[in-house]
């Protein structure tokens, strides 16, 4: 059954509507891709796709080669990005492995549920608190004058 679903899930790039026997998941065109897509952009935190050039994209191929050791050419993720009718199995595994799935077919298997996304390496996250620059002048000032009191302090205390 596992294989089964692989064929469907690289079928959904070609075809309008998927049935799946006895499980009566419907799919949207390219809705994988689109979703695998979607995730990629999250984990790049860029801005819009539509936005991005060849350079942005060869980019992505140098962090999908330094996080995958598989290398893809910037021009077809660039046209992957435009349509994704037409990408490769390797193109889809490396893009599933970017975005820490085992491969495309785990990448169709956990979506189909509804899991959205794996959990993000450290690295991609940015700090879970910071403190506003506004709060950094308070704290510089309040530490500038007590140490000016402690000096005070113990030059009085002499």
């Amino acid at each position: 059954m596992a294989g089964w679903d692989a064929d469907i899930c690289l079928n959904l790039l070609r075809d309008s509507l998927v049935d799946v026997p006895e499980k009566r998941y419907y799919y949207r065109v390219n809705q994988p891709a689109t979703d695998l897509k979607y995730q990629i952009e999250r984990i790049l935190r860029w801005e819009p796709a539509e936005y991005w050039r060849l350079k942005d994209f060869e980019v992505l191929s140098n962090q999908i080669m330094a996080h995958t050791n598989q290398w893809v050419e910037a021009p077809d993720l660039q046209q992957f990005w435009r349509s994704s009718a037409h990408a490769t199995p390797a193109l889809l595994d490396a893009l599933a492995r970017f975005a820490d799935y085992a491969d495309w077919d785990d990448f169709c298997d956990r979506n189909r549920v509804g899991e959205m996304i794996p959990t993000e390496p450290d690295y991609f996250h940015a700090p879970l608190w910071a403190i506003t620059a506004p709060w950094m002048g308070w704290i510089l000032w309040l530490s500038v004058l007590a140490s000016v009191l402690v000096g005070v302090l113990l030059v009085w205390k002499r």
